[in-house]
């Protein structure tokens, strides 16, 4: 009668762990918990504490996806598509994406991508790079196919959500509005700057507002205002509009809302013993807050670029995580995730790029990573690139039996 208390306090952990002293030394991913010394004696003592890691990750420390064997052939490739009159051979090249849940249909869901006009593919992507929404039928993981058009060039880096406080879906990206082109080419940053804008809509299908600039690439702070991660404070105890806005080299904005003034509140400053300058090698974050209000991020690491003389594989995935939204900001210096895939017919690929990520959560309040969404390119062919879609863990099968799908 005694032993059941004693075992639901301590962690009954099967293979080798570390040990533990906070929930930061679990990446706050886990919790750190009394380890059971003796699970089968009749009164367990607690000996060291260890990591018990939230559905979807695992690790020592808690800090890498869980990700499973992924299905070919789903996701979104448009890259064999090629259209009239287009300047280059490349399809309809794609660089990740964000999935949103249809709001009246479950079983659908739309995909916002960046895509690359004239069949200039990455290469090219600015200015050649447009925002559109395809659409699965399927589940999550796809195929995803090409629904409408919603940007044209140059806006990229898309990241929409829906704001329960607005009532509105909110899109924010990078990018100006581009002249006519007539071929593929590449534009520098000071041609064509980064500037952060937002637009909204009531439907998901639009038609979006004009794009407002909200953050302007020519601070005089030198802030490099590109890879926006917007995240709406609201929360049902917390009914606000605020809006909190991270962006490439963890500059972290605040707004009262969507369409009022970002204000900066915070700029990392790595200690040098736990980051270094490995921590200011990302870009692309994916912020989000957990179930006990605790601050993630994800982002493409460029550790391999830096070491390896511009080789951007295998180690791709960091993640960083926070207590509160101002820091401190804690970085681990290993992959959460690198660019070799498993998939279910027992084959596996490595890929030269795989960047953008950004995750599907549960809608159950636990805020478990269901799959991650991320931009790759083949070894042998670096400008056909597309948005690929790989689940984690073990939970996305409840998600999509339940939804009925397969």
């Amino acid at each position: 009668m005694r032993l059941l208390p004693l075992l639901s306090a301590c962690a009954v952990l099967l293979h080798a762990t570390h040990a533990c002293e906070t929930d930061e030394d679990c990446s706050l991913n886990g919790i750190c918990v009394q380890k059971c010394s003796n699970i089968t004696a009749a009164a367990a003592r607690p000996a060291q504490k260890v990591c018990r890691c939230d559905a979807g990750w695992f690790g020592h420390d808690c800090g890498r996806l869980d990700l499973a064997p992924a299905t070919r052939n789903l996701g979104y490739n448009y890259t064999t598509v090629t259209n009239p009159g287009d300047y280059s051979t490349h399809g309809n090249a794609s660089w990740g994406g964000r999935i949103l849940q249809d709001p009246e249909d479950p079983r659908l869901f739309h995909l916002f991508t960046s895509q690359f006009a004239n069949g200039c593919g990455l290469g090219g992507w600015r200015p050649h790079s447009q925002i559109i929404r395809a659409e699965s039928r399927t589940g999550p993981q796809g195929p995803y196919h090409y629904q409408q058009t919603v940007t044209t060039p140059f806006r990229h880096n898309p990241d929409v959500f829906y704001s329960p406080a607005d009532d509105k879906y909110l899109m924010y990206a990078i990018g100006v509005d581009a002249g006519p082109l007539d071929r593929c080419m590449s534009f520098s940053y000071t041609a064509w700057p980064n500037n952060i804008s937002v637009a909204s809509t009531d439907d998901i299908r639009g038609p979006w507002s004009e794009f407002r600039m909200v953050v302007n690439s020519d601070r005089p702070n030198g802030i490099h205002a590109t890879n926006p991660s917007p995240f709406p404070l609201w929360a049902p105890d917390n009914p606000t509009s605020e809006i909190a806005l991270l962006i490439k080299d963890y500059d972290i904005f605040t707004s009262p809302q969507w369409d009022a003034e970002y204000t900066h509140v915070y700029n990392a400053e790595w200690n040098t013993t736990e980051g270094g300058d490995n921590a200011l090698w990302t870009e692309d974050p994916f912020l989000w807050r957990d179930k006990r209000g605790n601050w993630h991020s994800l982002n493409h690491w460029m550790i391999d670029y830096v070491e390896h003389d511009g080789r951007r594989y295998p180690r791709v995935g960091a993640h960083l995580f926070a207590r509160n939204l101002e820091g401190p900001w804690h970085f681990r210096l290993h992959e959460a995730y690198n660019s070799t895939v498993n998939f279910t017919d027992g084959s596996a690929e490595t890929y030269n790029r795989r960047e953008r990520p950004k995750l599907f959560f549960s809608s159950d309040g636990e805020m478990t990573p269901l799959y991650l969404v991320s931009g790759v390119t083949p070894l042998n062919e670096t400008r056909k690139s597309s948005t690929f879609i790989q689940p984690i863990g073990t939970k996305w099968r409840e998600f999509e039996r339940d939804l009925g799908v397969s």
